[in-house]
């Protein structure tokens, strides 16, 4: 039985252990219950196996043993301030997989790897396992598969993978392997080297049978490239996924590729820095995103987290508050331009380092407030000093015109994401000039330099309403529309 390590929680100590990793991970399956993950449209492979392709909303649960296959050099390159195998730890974590065995022919360096304290994985327990230098061979995977598994998910350690591609491959029923059967051009020059079957390029990602794993010998690669000929494993062609990203509110078909050589590096960043761009932005955000980018691409390469850049731009926007409520206007306008590049700086650090969190929502709760509270801060003062005597009237009619909106941007983005849809070319205009903080900043600096600072409430409270009632009514129209679909 070839040696073998377990990797806990944040302990990242080394230990031999008598148990099967199998066995302590069914310890810590009592302690914890299965995440929870996409529901799925199902289809059937003709021989009566359901094959899961299309992912629909997010509540179905996944249970399958995972094996990492890890050498050196590749699983270590850095991309983007992390190793290629921890980016693909980190990412397995949040598809829900909570165990995994690593195979390493290179065993010492993967350890030394593992063994770095890293949260954004913690609840991944880990065993390395080594296996002899040469080829990876189908009976190697055997040897140590897990008993109580039929179906196991095995996964390049030397790739990079979407999280969604993870997330439908380990929801297929019957055996499935990853492939490509037509690649972008700007991925072209990282897949080159990738192995083919049947016209496509295998991503490296495959569930693989029990039963049909013990009766194969030889390369793995070959077995699987044999199983797919055969139909004994389904081809999931990421070309027909959707290409619709909710997190992201975007296109961005998914994307893999093999850890790049030195020279291919630069390019493997920039298509992981242009993963975390999130769409549907409004005017002043899109003139944001190169320098984010740009700044991102510096960042992450820095022990910086993103909690620390949340809690910088919440720091700076409470002092904004403060600036708009005194009379401050100038100061308060530099440091809301300053916080309009920072509060998209930590989702894209989160995103870029894979260390999104259930914590990291609570940066959506402060961009909620402070859309209320600085208008408010500017209600305040220029009802004191006298400038605006209706104040509080123009800001209860922009908070009501807000919370309208919330709910008309609700029903549609609900349907959009169950459907996997773009919601359209009106919300995408909508969401560039319509209401928002960014916006109403550059209201404010309009205003100022015009000499009547307290029109600029003013104007906000109209714009909501206008864009509050774009909103509801492009949501009653999609609701109309569904019914007539469902009902015709």
């Amino acid at each position: 039985m070839p040696p073998e390590r377990t990797f806990f929680g944040q302990s990242q100590k080394l230990s031999h252990t008598t148990e099967s990793p199998w066995e302590q991970g069914a310890l810590i399956e009592n302690q914890r219950g299965l995440a929870e993950k996409s529901e799925v449209s199902t289809n059937y492979d003709g021989r009566g196996a359901p094959l899961i392709f299309g992912l629909v909303s997010s509540k179905i649960t996944m249970a399958y043993e995972c094996i990492i296959l890890a050498d050196c050099p590749g699983a270590l390159i850095e991309l983007c301030g992390i190793s290629t195998l921890e980016r693909l730890l980190r990412t397995l974590q949040r598809c829900g997989i909570e165990r995994a065995t690593v195979l390493s022919s290179t065993s010492e360096r993967i350890a030394e790897e593992l063994a770095r304290p890293s949260w954004p994985r913690a609840r991944l327990a880990l065993t390395l396992r080594t296996r002899p230098n040469g080829a990876l061979r189908i009976e190697q995977i055997v040897d140590i598969w897990p008993d109580a598994a039929q179906l196991l998910l095995v996964v390049r350690g030397d790739a990079v993978f979407d999280s969604r591609l993870l997330e439908l491959l380990a929801m297929q029923l019957s055996p499935a392997v990853l492939v490509d059967s037509a690649v972008p051009s700007k991925l072209q020059p990282l897949v080159a080297q990738a192995p083919d079957a049947l016209h496509a390029k295998v991503c490296g990602a495959a569930l693989l049978q029990r039963d049909w794993g013990s009766t194969q010998s030889g390369p793995l690669e070959n077995a699987i490239n044999n199983g797919v000929e055969q139909n004994a494993i389904a081809p999931v062609d990421v070309t027909d996924q959707p290409s619709y990203s909710p997190a992201l509110r975007r296109r961005l078909r998914p994307f893999w590729f093999p850890a790049p050589p030195p020279t291919r590096v630069k390019l493997a960043e920039r298509i992981l820095l242009n993963s975390v761009q999130k769409g549907t932005q409004d005017f002043p955000a899109r003139i944001h995103a190169p320098l984010e980018t740009f700044l991102i691409s510096k960042l992450c390469k820095t022990a910086i987290t993103s909690g620390q850049l949340t809690v910088s731009w919440i720091i700076l926007a409470f002092g904004t508050t403060i600036l708009f409520a005194t009379g401050h206007l100038i100061g308060g306008i530099l440091l809301a331009l300053i916080i309009g590049i920072l509060d998209g700086l930590d989702g894209k650090q989160a995103r870029i380092k894979v260390e999104t969190s259930k914590t990291g929502k609570i940066e959506h709760w402060f961009d909620s407030f402070f859309e209320v509270v600085w208008p408010a801060a500017l209600a305040y003062h220029f009802y004191v000093s006298g400038q605006l005597p209706n104040a509080f009237f123009y800001l209860a009619l922009l908070i009501v015109a807000e919370a309208l909106d919330g709910i008309g941007k609700m029903g549609i983005y609900g349907p959009a994401e169950r459907l996997l849809v773009e919601p359209g070319l009106l919300d995408r205009i909508v969401r560039l000039v319509g209401g928002r903080r960014n916006i109403y900043v550059w209201v404010l600096i309009a205003c100022v330099v015009l000499g009547v600072p307290a029109k600029a409430l003013i104007v906000m409270a109209f714009w909501e309403v206008a864009t509050a009632a774009v909103d509801l009514l492009h949501s009653c129209w999609i609701r109309y529309a569904l019914r007539r679909q469902r009902f015709p």
